[in-house]
């Protein structure tokens, strides 16, 4: 193995808390609005494969491949954004 291969083991191995690369996603330090938090995981979910209807105002469909489709409200989506988004700060 050369120098160079060992010094990018070393620096990769120094940014992770566990002794490998870091992936993903930061956590942010101030948390999202409810409107941007929806956004970002409606894009991730599209990004997935699901395919969203919204049928009507405050009522959406979300549709995986191979799967049923879920209806959830805009309430469920607050309850999950105040309960699970929230709460990790």
């Amino acid at each position: 193995m050369s120098n160079y291969q060992q010094f990018r083991i070393l620096k990769s191995n120094a940014c992770s808390p566990v002794g490998r690369p870091q992936t993903g996603m930061r956590k942010p330090k101030v948390p999202l609005s409810f409107e941007s938090w929806f956004l970002v995981g409606v894009r991730r979910m599209e990004k997935r494969g699901a395919e969203f209807t919204f049928l009507y105002p405050g009522l959406t469909r979300i549709e995986w491949p191979g799967k049923p489709s879920v209806l959830r409200t805009v309430a469920d989506f607050e309850r999950e954004y105040e309960n699970e988004y929230l709460s990790k700060f």
